[in-house]
């Protein structure tokens, strides 16, 4: 039980974990009426949720999430539990086994079995029974093969995160535990009831990859809301044992939108990745440093042989790294610049001829700075309020959730969104440092590390 007792905070630190039990602060879980996809910023989603009176809903207790509710006669058998990137559905799952372990609470239940999908995509192309899967992963229950003459509950965390197809329509009916198959049509058939059907199943999901799993087969869908306000004073004043320090960073989390809404979702930080510009893609006017960190215009063309990924008629440069799936996060420093322009880009952007902008409908999801005037590229522009003092960017991509978020790093403040884009290629991370303009516009745009310790 060492795994769920001791978890991370922010990264992951060698010797920096925290006892579950410590910090742990009750989370606002209630019963969601429907399972439409919100395609809204989870950030907005966020701000909606928060608005809404507790009153009006009935908060569900993780201990009681197998329990029947109020009007029925059975508990739900299959559970699915939502709410936006780092609310906390994984930290729920592991208080559930760990209270479960230490006899706390839902002693009728024999075995907790937690999976999370990322470990579950690694096994794509093996084949299981259901009770070599559970022997694979739990080596204590090796003993056991009638898991039906038990109570059992599966949790699979991260269904956001399922890179199986989950096949429903056409994987065929499974229901013996002891015969091998692919783990989908073992995992289509645990959820849909054929396989196992006395044990119960909670699946955990960002919004978005609800739909992944049919209707039919979820009895009660759930969502955590984060914290309410009485529990965001709770948890600091958990996590901070000072009375005065917790007084003060409660006093001032009030009072900050931003800082608000990041007591409910993660630094983006987390997903921060290592890129360097690519020389192969870069204008002949621009000059990068040798350690591919930094751009500037030159003023004056190079001559560089010419190749299909060179831009030849903007001053564009790409990074050598591309993504096709996942989260990532990079920091720019544009302090000091009067003009420029980054963001992502699709691999198939063109590198020779002229286009009017920089916008989605060309291949790039990009901010754009012009002396006072800071704007999304899009068609229309959207035209954001000047942050004087803007000295560093972050860029965050959710590739799968069709995500592309700006930040001002040092204020600590969301800048824009552009939600519901559509990827299909790579991505790269993309940079336009302006012209030279007789040496206003020299500085460079520097690639940061990304501070993963604040």
């Amino acid at each position: 039980m060492q795994k769920f007792r001791r978890v991370f905070e922010g990264i992951a630190k060698a010797g920096q974990s925290t006892d579950l039990n410590d910090f742990y602060t009750e989370l606002f879980i209630t019963e969601r009426v429907s399972r439409e996809v919100n395609k809204e910023h989870e950030v907005r989603l966020i701000e909606t949720a928060s608005r809404k009176p507790a009153k009006e809903e009935t908060p569900i207790k993780l201990e009681d999430i197998f329990k029947p509710l109020p009007g029925q006669d059975q508990p739900s058998r299959t559970i699915m539990t939502t709410g936006v990137a780092g609310i906390g559905k994984t930290i729920l799952t592991h208080k559930f086994t760990l209270d479960w372990a230490e006899g706390k609470s839902n002693q009728d239940i024999h075995f907790t079995l937690p999976f999370t999908f990322r470990e579950l995509n690694l096994l794509k192309v093996k084949k299981f029974s259901l009770v070599e899967l559970l022997h694979h992963f739990f080596i204590q229950t090796k003993g056991i093969r009638r898991y039906d003459l038990f109570q059992v509950v599966f949790i699979l965390d991260g269904l956001d995160e399922c890179r199986l197809p989950l096949d429903f329509k056409n994987n065929p009916i499974w229901t013996d535990v002891s015969k091998s198959t692919s783990v989908d049509v073992l995992l289509t058939n645990l959820i849909r009831g054929d396989l196992l059907p006395s044990a119960r199943i909670w699946i955990t999901t960002r919004p978005a990859a609800a739909n992944q799993i049919p209707a039919e087969c979820v009895d009660m869908v759930t969502e955590v809301r984060g914290f309410t306000d009485p529990q965001k004073e709770e948890y600091f004043r958990k996590r901070f044992r000072e009375e005065t320090l917790a007084s003060t960073i409660i006093s001032h989390i009030k009072t900050s939108r931003s800082l608000h809404i990041m007591c409910h979702i993660p630094r983006v930080q987390q997903y921060g990745v290592e890129v360097t510009l690519d020389p192969d893609t870069a204008h002949p006017q621009l000059i990068l440093s040798d350690d591919g960190k930094q751009v500037h215009d030159g003023g004056v063309g190079k001559e560089l042989p010419d190749n299909p990924k060179r831009f030849t008629r903007h001053l564009n440069v790409l990074m050598r790294q591309s993504f096709s799936s996942g989260r990532f996060y990079f920091e720019v420093q544009v302090k000091d610049k009067t003009t420029w322009w980054l963001g992502v880009a699709r691999e198939s952007v063109s590198r020779k001829e002229l286009f009017t902008s920089r916008t989605p409908e060309n291949g790039f999801w990009t901010l754009y700075l012009l002396k006072d005037k800071l704007v999304f590229n899009d068609n229309p522009d959207v035209r954001l309020p000047v942050r004087a003092e803007l000295q560093k960017v972050g860029v965050f991509v959710d590739y799968d959730a069709g995500l592309v978020s700006f930040y001002d790093v040092e204020a600590r403040a969301h800048i824009y969104s552009a939600t519901g884009c559509t990827f299909s290629e790579p991505l790269y991370p993309f940079f336009c440092p302006g012209s030279h303009d007789g040496g206003r516009n020299s500085t460079p745009l520097i690639i940061s590390p990304v501070n993963q310790t604040d």
